[in-house]
């Protein structure tokens, strides 16, 4: 029992020292799209950080500039509403 608690534990850590990065972009992006989109100065609560999606053709290489697209593009959507 405490293997697979162990073992659970740490995947769990893994993914978020792996997405770090990302998610940072993310929260970044997200509040400059939402604020841009809904013409404020406030920032908007940020949604849990998604799964990193495949970078495609002409995606940034680095993960913080993913994540900020990535989070830029909802928060747009999210503060035009």
């Amino acid at each position: 029992m405490r293997t697979v608690l162990f073992t659970v534990a740490l995947l769990l850590l893994a993914g978020n020292v792996l997405a770090t990065e990302f998610c940072d972009g993310f929260e970044a992006g997200y509040k400059t799209g939402y604020k841009q989109a809904a013409n404020s100065s406030l920032d908007p609560l940020v949604p849990l950080c998604p799964l990193q999606p495949l970078k495609g053709f002409g995606d940034p290489n680095s993960d913080f500039e993913h994540g900020y697209t990535v989070g830029f593009k909802q928060g747009t959507v999210s503060g035009s509403r």
